[in-house]
């Protein structure tokens, strides 16, 4: 009879699941929180307060209306006449902006009364109408010329009614207007521009 002998080896170890090998030892993960740069934060919390203040000014300026149509009246006289131009100083495209003009004289316009203005200038706006509408009108490429008929009236009042055109931007345009006397040549002028924002 032969007898087989027993195997002394240890059994491998186990988990406290029967059967399942035990695990490997998992890495550590430390807890503590990562190392503070200080000038870093100072950095981004002066951003933050910068962009705060930007933001806290265009919303300001916005109700305000800096961002809107902003008139100017600028007047002459010369030659008995007296010679008045309400106009956009800042406009925006799209914006409707005021021009118009007054020209007071004593005793009225028995001859009626001529002017001239720059035709450059109203190439940027959208014309909506225009009004009272001169009795002639022509021009030569530079220069518009508008002649009015009689009036006993001591006040001639003209005023355009227009919008900036959407492609108009960032740009200043620039006219003048001038009364012209009983020879043809211009007894009072005043000058105007204004600034198209985006």
């Amino acid at each position: 009879m032969v007898t087989k002998a027993r195997s002394t080896s240890p059994a491998p170890a186990v988990d406290s699941v029967a059967g399942v090998p035990e695990k490997a030892a998992r890495p550590s993960i430390p807890t503590e929180p990562a190392p503070t740069d200080i000038p870093k934060q100072k950095r981004a919390r002066a951003g933050r307060r910068v962009f705060a203040v930007v933001l806290g000014l265009f919303l300001l300026l916005g109700a305000l209306g800096f961002y809107g149509v902003r008139t100017k009246t600028v007047v002459a006289a010369g030659g008995g006449y007296e010679l008045s131009v309400n106009y956009a100083s800042v406009s925006r495209p799209g914006l409707a902006a005021p021009w118009s003009f007054e020209i007071r004289r004593a005793g009225g316009f028995p001859d009626g009364v001529t002017v001239t203005v720059t035709s450059s200038y109203f190439d940027a706006f959208d014309e909506n109408g225009f009004g009272p509408a001169p009795a002639e009108e022509t021009t030569d490429g530079d220069r518009t010329v508008w002649r009015f008929g009689p009036t006993r009236s001591d006040t001639l009042s003209v005023s355009f009614d227009a919008r900036i055109e959407p492609a108009v931007q960032l740009t200043t345009i620039k006219g003048d207007l001038s009364v012209l006397g009983p020879a043809g040549e211009p007894a009072v002028t005043v000058a105007f521009e204004t600034f198209v924002m985006p």
